[in-house]
């Protein structure tokens, strides 16, 4: 547990960009806080973006009049997130960062061709060293899927910056703050129990996923803004770390992957959202790997907050 609170730095704006998600519709209004993507009048001379089953997220701040934008996660695909700036004409000169959730193929398949495409600007990528594991989910009936990161998909290059880190740490000047390790506090949120992961050449059992990570920002006068790439955490968890990191209670935004789908999550749903209720953010985008269940049950409970989640959505908070 964390003994310490970070003082991580207000600011003024911060916008999130859906770049990679399992869902996109491009009939759904723009309202004030959201900006949805706008399909051209030439749309069949066009690249359009596309959703994946993956996820990753522009993140943009403002502070003092200065500006400052990472990159959490780089989707399922090699060329999904080089496609879908393109398409969203998102310059990505700007990224200054790129931190990784953590060690799956669903956010990080995409990580070598957007780095080749930055280019040598000081880029550091930001990273658990449990990303490199093998990892894969062993069924009740036998089969076996791998999930993590191919081996052969190299994430170091001579341009960028490596940084290795299981702790907190903050980026852009104390304005964004990388959880590292969320301790697991909570009686429901027991992690993935068909996860496994292979150390010292030997597979083990590896329910807790400990490199899922989240990134959390503070908006001046508003509170917490919490991004996730998956939640393996445990989404609960994941927000009472961040109010323990910080020292806020007040959560303004909650945005990304909850993790609840499938036969072996959905029976935390009722309890997650109980906590959710007694939270009560602002606004809550849930995506990827929340779960079509989980999703519907989270806009009926609290629809004030509820936002659609869409590729090429960006929430202006």
């Amino acid at each position: 547990m964390n003994n310490m609170t970070i003082p991580l730095a207000e600011i003024d704006e911060a916008r999130i960009t859906i770049i990679i998600d399992n869902n996109i519709d491009f009939l759904i209004p723009s309202t004030g806080v959201v900006r949805r993507f706008e399909q051209p009048s030439d749309w069949y001379n066009r690249p359009l973006p596309r959703a994946e089953h993956g996820f990753s997220a522009l993140i943009s701040l403002k502070r003092n009049g200065n500006e400052g934008t990472v990159l959490l996660d780089t989707g399922a695909s090699a060329d999904g997130v080089q496609h879908n700036f393109e398409a969203l004409e998102i310059d990505i000169a700007r990224i200054q960062a790129i931190i990784l959730s953590h060690g799956h193929f669903d956010h990080a398949m995409g990580l070598a061709r957007i780095v080749d495409k930055i280019g040598n600007q000081n880029l550091k990528i930001v990273l658990h060293p449990d990303v490199y594991l093998q990892r894969k989910a062993v069924f009740p009936n036998g089969k076996e899927v791998p999930v993590s990161i191919p081996p052969e998909m190299s994430i170091r290059r001579e341009d960028v910056e490596i940084v290795e880190n299981t702790g907190p740490m903050t980026l852009l000047d104390g304005s964004l703050l990388v959880s590292g390790e969320i301790p697991r506090t909570t009686d429901f949120e027991k992690g993935f129990p068909i996860h496994y992961a292979k150390r010292e050449d030997v597979w083990q059992h590896d329910p807790l996923i400990m490199d899922d990570q989240c990134i959390i920002l503070r908006v001046k006068g508003k509170g917490l803004v919490i991004v996730t790439g998956c939640g393996h955490a445990g989404i609960i968890n994941t927000i009472r770390y961040a109010q323990e990191l910080t020292g806020v209670s007040q959560v303004y935004a909650l945005i990304g992957g909850f993790h609840l789908t499938g036969g072996l999550f959905e029976k935390i749903i009722p309890a997650t959202i109980a906590e959710l209720e007694k939270i009560s953010p602002r606004y809550i985008m849930p995506g990827h790997c929340t779960g079509w269940s989980a999703v519907h049950r989270i806009s009926e409970a609290l629809p004030d907050a509820f936002i659609t989640s869409s590729v090429g959505t960006t929430l202006i908070l």
